[in-house]
């Protein structure tokens, strides 16, 4: 078949997702290299990659070869696991040792690595065919660093409400639109030692306890830093955020959950003890797998529940960038440039879809009749309508936040497990903070986005 019917072919197939068979999504993928490069543009160029193993990789690195055979270059993958990823590409940066041209990097890790001039913006190289304007509009802003692009995603995940259909039937109960509702529902439904009302993070650390409390604290109206990186989080409206939050462990979750990360208590919800879960959409596809959960086809989903200030869903997004090394120019930044927006595609998106590899990054594949064919359709109006209305600054925009929520991590921990009360602890927490950011010359300076995101 001719390149050209391929290609339209391709555009059918986008336009009808739903009858397509998973080959012809991958036909697609193959036909878009040339969206991006000419045929044998890359040859003798190696791109080296610095990754972690994650599914929407692997897919990635199955297709290696539609790249490699149409363009000559070769695409190098290392994996490294999560935390080693970071003190890898963080070396490799600082020391400006050049020694991979594309990085898998945490959309966190932005303000560090834009701030530092460690990885390149990518705005001016974006092609028409990419469509840039079907991303989320939160994952551009998470790429974003002083108004220019910097990566672009291969993975996204929002926070959502589990709940046990079954349960909330038998009890005439309503899905919770507000945390008043959501402990209602928890003590209702808490009926220890058989089941418990509700399970959340309480594990110390920035990416465990502090990603799903950051939600109580924004929705009760509190904040990080204030316009200066002076530490506000532990103002009245934080206070009053750790301690619902806290209440709900101790009252109604499993003995010992205060110091639960993600693994204890999504192992939890899907052993069928636990009646609500808020936590990452990510694990959709273990609660419905008969493998792995007890309680298949018996959960709902839906938004966060809502505090004083509103609803506020978590983020986060894992993507690739270029790092600064990379000569401008050069045909090596061509290619580069052009794999990562291969690799991010549209159509290797619907293809990652067709083969049941989930995760919706662009609003074209969370909309279509593909998706819709696949998973439950409440769980698509959860993510979507959670990715519309989830901040880009849902954690604060700064080159020091893991270290600041690890601080902050440890002394939650210590109110969810009884050891010190919510003011205690996040007085104890700022005044770390400010200690750490004095010694660092950032306390007192203008809170980066401020002019986006003005403290209230």
């Amino acid at each position: 078949m001719k390149r050209s019917l391929v290609a339209l072919l391709a555009a059918f197939l986008l336009g009808f997702p739903a009858f397509a068979s998973a080959q012809n999504y991958d036909a697609a993928v193959a036909t878009s290299v040339t969206d991006y490069a000419a045929k044998g543009s890359f040859t003798g160029v190696t791109l080296n990659v610095a990754c972690r193993r994650l599914p929407v990789i692997d897919f990635i690195t199955s297709h290696l070869s539609d790249f490699e055979n149409f363009t000559g270059a070769t695409i190098r993958f290392t994996d490294y696991p999560e935390n080693e990823l970071r003190s890898h590409i963080v070396s490799d940066a600082a020391n400006k040792a050049a020694g991979f041209q594309i990085y898998c990097l945490d959309d966190n890790y932005i303000p560090l690595f834009a701030g530092n001039h460690w990885v390149q913006p990518i705005d001016t190289a974006i092609k028409p065919a990419y469509k840039l304007d079907d991303l989320f509009d939160s994952l551009r802003g998470l790429y974003s660093w002083s108004g220019q692009l910097y990566g672009l995603p291969i993975y996204s995940e929002v926070t959502i409400l589990y709940y046990r259909k079954d349960l909330f039937a038998a009890h005439h109960l309503s899905v919770p639109q507000t945390m008043t509702e959501l402990e209602n529902d928890a003590r209702i439904l808490n009926n220890p030692p058989r089941t418990f009302g509700i399970v959340l993070r309480g594990l110390r650390g920035e990416g465990m306890n502090v990603y799903i409390w950051t939600e109580w604290l924004r929705s009760y109206g509190g904040d990080f830093l204030g316009p200066t990186m002076h530490p506000i989080f532990n103002s009245p409206e934080g206070i009053t955020a750790t301690e619902h939050y806290a209440h709900l462990i101790r009252a109604y979750a499993p003995p010992g959950s205060g110091a639960w990360g993600w693994p204890q208590a999504s192992s939890s919800f899907a052993s069928g003890r636990v009646a609500i879960f808020v936590d990452s959409s990510a694990f959709y596809p273990v609660f419905t797998d008969p493998k792995q959960s007890s309680v298949v086809g018996k959960i709902g989903y839906a938004l966060v529940p809502a505090g004083p200030k509103g609803r506020f869903p978590a983020n986060y997004s894992i993507g690739l960038a270029v790092p600064a090394t990379v000569k401008a120019g050069s045909n090596t930044q061509a290619a580069a440039l052009a794999f990562l927006q291969w690799a991010t595609s549209q159509q290797m998106e619907f293809a990652r879809t067709a083969h049941d590899i989930g995760n919706e990054d662009r609003k074209s594949v969370a909309n279509s009749a593909l998706l819709k064919s696949k998973i439950a359709a409440d769980y698509i109006a959860a993510t979507t309508g959670s990715q519309a209305i989830t901040k880009t600054e849902y954690r604060p925009l700064i080159a020091q936040w893991r270290e600041m929520g690890d601080i902050i991590g440890a002394e939650l921990e210590s109110v969810f497990t009884g050891g010190k009360s919510a003011k205690a602890a996040l007085d104890a927490a700022a005044t770390q903070v400010t200690a750490r950011f004095k010694a660092e010359g950032v306390l007192g300076t203008k809170r980066p986005y401020e002019e986006l995101f003005p403290t209230k």
